[in-house]
């Protein structure tokens, strides 16, 4: 038995490791005995294969094998070889071409024509050919690699990740960017301007043994963007892993009747057109290796009673939110996750321009009495990309002290 590429021997338990173009071939004598056990098993007792006399008055001059006696080493090849363990035989053509007798030797050769890693799928072309080389039968296999019970994928590993933050020049980002910097992961850092603060926060964090680069990158522009994951990929040596939406306008507070669509504009590019260019531009990467996951900064008041004079900033952040579960539903099933985190009112630049007077009502509203903080955010940004949040997705967890429920 072999299996190889480029005489390169290859572990059959690694789906990941096959490729296009992936041979491997089992060899076989055929016996009375098959024969025999193979009549009883299916209870075809055809003359033409059991019937030595029989068989003598036809074209053939001898017993026939079974057609399907010799197909059925394509599933010895499928369930030993090629993928191997944990395979299921999905569909199967055959094209049944010359007979097999007893006493020939067939060899089973099996090579991939097609591979998807996100459906983990194959398309096997097969064959079946006898000592003289002559093809018997031919035609095409689809299998699907099993995930084995048990098998880890690297989401739900301790592992340094490859973290994407964006927005993170300062409050919330930065937060979080810090926070996963400090857990080990490698985390890049995007901003929309020129911002010193961006650059101060990548040094701090190298000079305490991290590992954090940052670049200029405008989340609404895709060659922007496209220009980022170059630069990630060159500076890590690896794809992003992960990606952490954060950028967003202040939020300036002006009553509805004072608003253009330029006021809406500013929001929709920035929060939700930066979603949809993340993820158009990331996600193909996280479903090759079926290990993704991708959050959006949210707010409480997407599903609750919105403030006033704000409906520019809250309709965008609705959008996000229904945009994140739509992206959990199509790509649950390849391995990527999507989920907002909402937070309430957060102590921020961004809540400068919102009077004293209303963060001290809200915050007596809140049953924990206190606004959050950044880091309160960070932690569960944490959590949902570490291996305790894996069975989460499609969600909007809100860390606001209790004030909506």
């Amino acid at each position: 038995m072999t299996y190889k590429r480029s005489e390169v021997k290859v572990s059959v338990l690694d789906f990941e490791k096959i490729k296009v173009g992936d041979y491997a071939e089992i060899v076989h004598v055929i016996t009375q005995d098959d024969v025999n056990i193979f009549a009883a098993l299916t209870g075809d007792f055809n003359p033409l294969h059991v019937d030595e006399d029989f068989a003598k008055k036809t074209l053939f001059r001898k017993p026939v094998v079974h057609g399907m006696l010799s197909a059925s080493f394509i599933s010895t090849m499928i369930g030993t070889l090629m993928p191997g363990c944990g395979a299921l035989w999905t569909s199967q053509t055959l094209d049944f071409l010359l007979p097999t007798y007893v006493g020939d030797t067939i060899t089973v050769k099996s090579v991939v024509l097609q591979k998807s890693t996100a459906t983990r799928m194959l398309v096997l072309g097969t064959e079946v050919v006898n000592q003289h080389n002559q093809v018997l039968v031919s035609g095409r296999s689809t299998v699907k690699a099993l995930e084995i019970k048990g098998e880890s994928l690297d989401m739900n590993s301790n592992k340094s990740r490859v973290i994407l933050v964006t927005g993170a020049s300062r409050g919330i980002g930065a937060a979080i960017a810090t926070n996963l910097a400090q857990a080990g992961h490698k985390v890049a850092i995007s901003y929309s301007s020129t911002n010193p603060s961006a650059k101060e926060l990548v040094m701090s964090l190298n000079n305490q043994g991290f590992q954090a680069i940052e670049k200029c990158a405008n989340v609404a522009d895709e060659s922007d963007m496209r220009i980022l994951q170059t630069y990630i990929e060159e500076q890590f040596g690896a794809s992003v892993n992960d990606v952490i939406h954060c950028a967003a306008p202040t939020p300036i507070p002006m009553p509805f009747d004072s608003l253009t669509w330029g006021d809406y504009q500013a929001q929709i590019d920035v929060q939700l057109k930066g979603a949809f260019n993340c993820a158009k531009i990331f996600i193909p990467k996280m479903v090759e290796s079926r290990d993704g996951s991708l959050i959006f900064i949210g707010s409480i008041f997407a599903d609750g009673v919105p403030p006033i004079h704000q409906s520019h900033y809250v309709s965008t952040k609705a959008a996000l939110t229904a945009f994140s579960r739509s992206l959990a539903v199509e790509y649950g099933p390849k391995g990527v996750r999507s989920n907002v985190i909402a937070p309430g009112m957060t102590q921020t630049d961004m809540i400068s321009s919102i009077p004293d007077k209303t963060k001290m009502l809200t915050k007596m509203n809140t049953p924990l009495r206190k606004l959050a903080m950044p880091a309160d955010i960070a932690g569960v940004a944490e959590f949902l990309i570490g291996p305790k949040g894996s069975h989460i997705t499609g969600e909007s967890i809100r860390v606001c002290g209790g004030i909506v429920m």
